[in-house]
Parts: structure tokens; sequence; C-alpha cells
């Protein structure tokens, strides 16, 4: 079910956005899925749309990148966001180092 939500997401996607304002919006998009529920935030839709942004933002930027990345692995989305950000980070883009920096 999440993966077909993913799924439906990216075919709304229509932005051409370089490598750089992918990783910006990646950053953007994993701050939201991570920071702690507001009042306004704490609801199942809140969470589901955080978490899918993030992810879309992630597949987004593979693409870009030329790492494999495919919405059906994302049935088990912590597991493979985790593998991806791995993959990511190997290739140089370290999202959760850069979130940590750009809090200081």
């Amino acid at each position: 079910m999440y993966a077909r939500l993913l799924s439906d997401s990216l075919e709304d996607w229509n932005e051409e956005l370089t490598s750089e304002a992918l990783i910006e919006h990646a950053l953007t998009c994993r701050h939201e899925m991570l920071e702690t529920p507001s009042a306004q935030r704490d609801t199942i839709y809140g969470l589901l749309g955080a978490e899918i942004a993030y992810d879309r933002a992630l597949i987004k930027l593979c693409a870009a990148l030329n790492i494999a990345c495919v919405v059906m692995n994302f049935a088990f989305p912590k597991q493979e966001r985790r593998r991806v950000e791995t993959e990511l980070a190997k290739s140089g883009i370290n999202l959760a180092a850069l979130s940590q920096s750009r809090q200081l």
C-alpha cells in the first residue's frame, strides 16, 4: 500500500531540479519527517505525508546520481530508507551529517 502511495506521488512530480536542489529538498523533507510532531501535524495523514515526501525526494536524488532505487523496495520503507541513505553516503552525500550541520 505504501509503495503505491509513493508511486502515485512520483507521478505528480513535475519539477526538474539540479542535484544540489534535490539535496536541499531531501534535507528539508528529512527534517520535516523527523521533527517531533506538533499538535497540527500529529495526525496519521500528516506523518504519512512527511514520510512520502522524504522517500520521493530520496528516489529523485538517487535517479539524478544513478543510484539504484525502485519504488517497490519501499514496501518496507524504514529498511529501504536506511539502505538508500547508506548508498547516498557512500557517494558522498551523507544526509544525516548534512542535517546535523544545518542545525548547529
